[in-house]
């Protein structure tokens, strides 16, 4: 699954919907997949076009030997604080608490998310 969304409020919604279809369907938890997706998108909206044009932020999600993997992409200004943010400061680490594995890559042209979140055992997944 590939989405290319507007960076702006909505997309929220419209990635953690997409993603929470897939991580059903594939037997994953779909809160965790929900909360990493919102908040990875998210903090892409609030953070990522300080001080320029909105850009695009890409979603992709696929399954890949038992782990749904999601990347969030967005080509903005990368990773550097924000002292005129008034969020919480809780993005990254709910993130990194939800995924099994998540690695953040950014560069002055951006910052990409990897995340993975495991299946849950047949049993769990089929009750």
């Amino acid at each position: 699954m590939r989405l290319d969304l507007p960076s702006e409020p909505a997309s929220v919604a419209k990635a953690r919907n997409a993603v929470a279809a897939l991580a059903d369907r594939f037997g994953v938890a779909v809160d965790d997949v929900k909360i990493a997706v919102s908040e990875a998108v998210g903090n892409a909206i609030v953070h990522a076009y300080r001080g320029r044009k909105p850009g695009v932020i890409r979603v992709f999600a696929r399954e890949h030997r038992g782990r749904l993997l999601v990347t969030v992409t967005d080509d903005g200004t990368g990773m550097a604080p924000n002292p005129e943010s008034q969020g919480l400061r809780l993005g990254i680490p709910l993130i990194t608490r939800v995924c099994d594995d998540v690695r953040f890559t950014s560069t002055d042209d951006g910052t990409n998310v990897s995340m993975s979140f495991a299946a849950l055992a047949p049993s769990a997944a089929a009750g």
